[in-house]
């Protein structure tokens, strides 16, 4: 259907659709660094299924840079603690085995956020705060109904919690609407993976279990068979869900009645099932794939609406806010006239092949993965390098983050500063521009950014520590000469050695690529308002 466009239709410069994790941290990203996002999501309130409980270093390092981790770890600071797992006869009885979430382990030496381990619904909920302090709008309630991508701009219908209709003209939209995303389906992208590796059965309940979990610091547990059930529960310790598998070809989604699924409950917690109350039970199918395409046009897919990976690891909300981050940066860039619109076309491969590998790794936790090597969860979730022209193809594609030094398409190495407790390399990373960081004896580097960008409005400069770059303790792999260019989203995109030659000349040419067009002065750059 042409959705008829009008001169007087709102705009906006971004449209997203979801309003989930993934979403609305694309919607804070944005919003926190001046392009103000309209986000619509068709449920009004913050679904309460237990979903993602790790949040990885990285995500919070994301987070950290739009000021919403400290809100993050003070939700969890109130909560007791849960950061370990464990094998059971059920709930209430012996413990066969325990092990601590590798999400959990100290990585300090690696980053200046710890994991933060809780339910999603607390970080959303923070997440949602923040992107509207920031000037993000937010519309629950409103649901997509169609778009056109028109080349120069999208528009689209949209219906309000009362089912009137409105347009909106978008320059660019994000799908974050989920694994079942209508948007993926409309623009005919495809999956590739396996949609279907178990059936599973997640049976919802209420009960108290605090004098059950009370000081067993658990954020999940598995009971031995004959039903290898999945436990999980609320951060009240009021409610949970029991997960099991179970054979299509053998009982269906009907079997599971009110008896079966008391019974069933009652066994894997090890209470009464008079002591409990069944509050549902739907079926779902886990799976592992990636899109076809990340983008079509001026449309972007993001989070599960891109890639869904098994629960195994509990990599799939940190995937894609690190989709919303990646992306987030480079329309912030583009949008303010920083960068030429073709910086977009990098977010798919780079996003793509690290869904791939992630699912990969989710895949072969599940049992999945024949031919996969197993990396740790801090190499999957911190230690991946995005694809980039000009790296050594001998380079892993992901590693333990302490190993890198400063090469292309890694993560900015964290230390702290000097005399400054708490603080990090990536803090040097500011406000959506673009971080030049040179040697102690780079002064050549940081004439040269100053005459590329006078007046600090897409480049930042700044001199390392000498310790950093020091000898056998360079851990940016540029020596007292030289530079690294780390974008928006604490990615190096570009490294000199040396200040060999007219650093002017190199450093512009390197922008240049980077950023794929001219520089525009100040007064071309677009500014968006409320």
């Amino acid at each position: 259907m042409t959705i008829e466009q009008r001169a007087d239709m709102p705009r906006t410069p971004v449209l997203i659709v979801g309003g989930s994790i993934v979403g609305a941290s694309a919607a804070l990203f944005l919003a926190a660094r001046g392009i103000v996002p309209v986000l619509v999501e068709k449920h009004v309130g913050i679904s309460k299924r237990l979903r993602a409980k790790v949040f990885y270093p990285r995500t919070m390092e994301a987070y950290r840079s739009v000021g919403a981790d400290k809100d993050i770890y003070a939700r969890q600071a109130a909560l007791p603690p849960a950061d370990h797992a464990a094998q059971v006869t059920s709930l209430a009885g012996p413990e066969l085995r325990r092990w601590q979430l590798p999400a959990a382990a100290d990585m300090t030496a690696v980053s200046p956020c710890p994991s933060a381990l809780l339910a999603q619904s607390e970080v959303e909920e923070v997440v949602r705060v923040h992107a509207r302090a920031a000037g993000a709008d937010l519309r629950w309630g409103h649901r997509l109904i169609g778009f056109e991508d028109r080349g120069e701009q999208v528009c689209a219908r949209i219906a309000d919690p009362d089912g009137r209709e409105y347009r909106l003209a978008a320059e660019y939209l994000l799908a974050a609407d989920g694994q079942a995303s209508e948007v993926r389906e409309r623009l005919g992208i495809g999956r590739i993976g396996e949609p279907t590796i178990a059936h599973v059965m997640e049976i919802g309940y209420t009960a108290d279990l605090r004098a059950v979990l009370a000081g067993r610091r658990l954020a999940m547990a598995w009971t031995e068979l004959p039903e290898r059930a999945y436990l999980t529960w609320s951060t009240g310790y009021d409610r949970g869900v029991v997960s099991v598998n179970y054979d299509p070809g053998r009982t269906g989604p009907a079997s599971f009645d009110g008896p079966r699924n008391a019974a069933l409950v009652s066994r894997a917690l090890g209470i009464p099932a008079a002591q409990l109350s069944i509050t549902g039970a739907r079926s779902w199918q886990m799976g592992g794939w990636v899109a076809e395409r990340y983008r079509a046009g001026r449309v972007f897919l993001l989070g599960d609406a891109a890639h869904v990976t098994p629960p195994a690891g509990g990599f799939g909300a940190n995937v894609g806010i690190q989709d919303a981050c990646n992306l987030s940066a480079k329309l912030v860039s583009v949008l303010r006239g920083d960068a030429d619109p073709a910086l977009l076309e990098d977010y798919e491969p780079e996003r793509r092949a690290v869904g791939e590998s992630t699912v990969a790794q989710a895949m072969a936790r599940a049992g999945h993965g024949s031919g996969t090597e197993t990396l740790s969860e801090a190499a999957v979730a911190i230690g991946y390098r995005y694809p980039m022209s000009g790296v050594d193809p001998a380079l892993p594609s992901a590693d333990e983050p302490q190993r890198w030094r400063g090469e292309l398409g890694t993560r900015l190495v964290h230390r702290p500063l000097p005399d400054d407790p708490g603080s990090s390399t990536l803090d040097l990373v500011r406000e959506g521009r673009y971080l030049l960081l040179v040697g102690a004896n780079g002064r050549p580097w940081l004439r040269a950014a100053r005459a590329l960008d006078r007046y600090g409005a897409f480049l930042d400069a700044v001199t390392a520590p000498a310790e950093f770059t020091a000898g056998q303790e360079d851990s940016l792999g540029i020596g007292d000469r030289g530079a690294l260019l780390v974008r928006p989203d604490h990615v190096i995109a570009w490294r000199a050695d040396e200040d060999g030659g007219d650093a002017v000349a190199r450093l512009s040419a390197a922008v240049w690529r980077v950023l794929t067009h001219r520089l525009p002065y100040p007064s071309e750059r677009k500014v968006y308002g409320v």
